[in-house]
């Protein structure tokens, strides 16, 4: 719908805006695949540090007690993941198809290969690893034994 938009439904060329997605994926598969593995290297510890910023606010939202205390602690870490640029798989699987749809000179296959798929797996062993874990290991000792009977 948004690159309908960009395109009076898709009868012109994508407007400034629409031209700006478009090349937003160009720079962020191309511009990672020209350094080949260290551009993957990047592109997982962008995945990692992302979701690490994601699930925290998730994790302070949950344990403040007060509305602002809760805005206040998803906003933060949020805010850190969207202005350092960090990859989150989900905002590309928008992100990139739109871009597509509005002109940038990347392919299906540079999309994947060059960002979800090394962001996938980054974003989920930021989530898992230095939040899950953390969790887990500082918490399920914790818990009420059960007795099983």
């Amino acid at each position: 719908m948004m690159a309908c938009i960009f395109t009076f439904g898709f009868s012109t060329p994508p407007d400034k805006v629409g031209q700006v997605i478009g090349h937003i994926g160009e720079g962020r598969t191309l511009g990672y695949a020209q350094y080949g593995a260290a551009g993957m290297l990047t592109l997982f510890i962008r995945g990692v540090l992302c979701n690490w910023m994601v699930s925290t606010g998730v994790v302070g939202a949950m344990i403040s007690t007060t509305v602002s205390g809760k805005v206040i602690a998803m906003w933060m870490p949020i805010m850190v993941f969207f202005f350092m640029t960090f990859e989150h798989s989900i905002v590309n699987m928008f992100l990139f198809p739109s871009g597509l749809l509005l002109g940038g000179k990347f392919t299906i296959m540079d999309y994947l290969i060059w960002n979800e798929i090394p962001t996938v797996v980054g974003n989920l062993v930021g989530g898992l690893a230095f939040t899950g874990l953390t969790l887990y290991a500082t918490h399920a000792r914790t818990a009420p034994k059960r007795n099983a009977g």
